[in-house]
């Protein structure tokens, strides 16, 4: 678990479905609340915070639909894929209207188990989830640092501005290498397919070694790119 935020996972969890992977434990995502029930699932879950203590609030899992599909996340029930991110409500800012800004802190990942559907009181679905990872798991070898820091310093990957903030992290011996995998995970894999393959790995080093070959190939198309002699083309143009 992250922090002091503990899921009890023999309550049922609410289920906030996205076309993509949205979050992976350790990070962060704003999200805008606008749909009725997801209104409603944000308010049960604040309805034991008491004088804006956010520790208090339910945790969400933000789950994936199965086809992501744009339009079918707003009507009926689509089907979820299984794995899902457990998050925690750390800013909540309500609107006039009632619509919320809030943002969201990755706990861990889980399994749904079973699925409750709406009823005539509660709007949203919730799951049974049960965690996925082992804290007996062993983290990824400091070899991965080094590796990570050679690629993101490199000539190719030191040009995007994208890996600028995970550079920064690579370079903080203090920041545990699982959390720096989860890091380069959610800012530089944009494939949705690698994205959730890397959300349903419980192994952080086989984790760290889907990232560092996202990276590698990355790198290797930058490299390709520049063989073209892009900075000699006329400006705004390609040779090809």
């Amino acid at each position: 678990m992250s922090g002091s935020f503990l899921v009890d996972f023999d309550q049922p969890i609410p289920l906030f479905p996205l076309v993509g992977v949205a979050l992976f434990p350790q990070t962060v995502q704003p999200l805008h609340v606008f749909e009725t029930r997801y209104r409603q699932m944000i308010e049960d879950c604040m309805a034991h915070t008491v004088d804006g203590d956010l520790s208090k609030s339910g945790p969400i899992a933000l789950a994936v639909l199965e086809k992501g599909l744009v339009g079918a996340d707003s009507v009926g029930s689509p089907p979820l894929k299984p794995i899902v991110c457990i998050g925690r409500i750390l800013k909540n800012h309500l609107l006039p209207d009632g619509r919320r800004n809030i943002l969201v802190h990755g706990v861990c990942r889980a399994l749904i188990r079973s699925v409750d559907e709406p009823d005539d009181d509660r709007l949203y679905r919730v799951g049974d989830l049960r965690p996925i990872e082992s804290p007996l798991a062993e983290a990824p070898s400091p070899v991965v640092r080094q590796a990570l820091k050679r690629l993101l310093h490199g000539d190719q990957l030191n040009r995007m501005h994208a890996a600028e903030a995970v550079r920064e992290w690579v370079d903080q011996e203090e920041v545990p290498i699982e959390t720096l995998i989860e890091m380069a995970s959610f800012v530089l894999v944009k494939d949705e397919r690698l994205r959730y393959q890397l959300l349903q790995e419980p192994d952080p080093s086989e984790r760290a070694r889907i990232v560092y070959g996202e990276l590698h190939h990355i790198d290797r198309l930058v490299a390709r790119c520049d063989l073209q002699g892009w900075r000699e083309w006329p400006k705004g143009l390609s040779w090809n």
